[in-house]
């Protein structure tokens, strides 16, 4: 996810390079290199970042939950090794 990051932040000052005017000065000459472009980019890196996160943070419930699980388990073992 870091390298996504690092991406974004490239394309992220690309972009504003290229919204001043500058981009184009410093003879880097990329024709698709357009601000335009380079913000869809910034969202797609921004969209997967997110499923990322997202996908973690379900994880880690899913990991919580078996845990909560496995828990209540042993507990109702031992309450009916109780009352046998």
């Amino acid at each position: 996810m870091i390298w996504w990051i690092l991406v974004m932040a490239v394309l992220g000052i690309l972009s504003y390079l290229s919204a001043v005017g500058t981009l184009f000065i410093m003879q880097i000459k990329f024709p698709f290199l357009t601000s335009s472009f380079i913000n869809i980019l910034i969202l797609v890196c921004m969209a997967i970042v997110l499923v990322r996160i997202l996908r973690r943070m379900k994880r880690g419930e899913k990991e919580i939950l078996s845990k909560r699980i496995h828990e209540l388990e042993t507990e109702l073992k031992a309450l009916k090794e109780k009352g046998q």
